[in-house]
C-alpha cells in the first residue's frame, strides 16, 4: 500500500476534496483531508465512514494504523 493508493481510494468515496494529504509508509499512514462532503457529517460521522473504506485493509494487516485529520473548508 502507498500513498497514492490511499488517495485513490478516498477519491473514489468523496466527490469534493478541496486538500488531501497522505504520509506513512509500508502499513502506518497519516491522512489529512478537507472536503464540503464533511460539512454535514460529526466529526465521529467522518472518522467511520472514511474507516470503513479501509475496514478491508485494516482486518487483513495489509494496513496497521491509520490517523486521520478530517475537516470541511470552514473549519480550517
Amino acid at each position: 500500500m502507498d500513498n497514492n493508493q490511499i488517495k485513490e481510494i478516498i477519491g473514489s468515496y468523496l466527490d469534493d476534496i478541496t486538500d488531501i494529504s497522505v504520509s506513512g509508509q509500508d502499513c502506518n499512514f497519516s491522512i489529512r483531508i478537507i472536503s464540503e462532503d464533511f460539512n454535514s457529517m460529526s466529526a465521529l460521522e467522518r472518522h467511520k465512514r472514511i474507516m470503513k473504506l479501509f475496514s478491508e485493509l485494516l482486518q487483513s494487516g495489509e494496513l496497521h494504523a491509520i490517523s486521520l485529520d478530517l475537516k470541511a473548508p470552514s473549519e480550517v
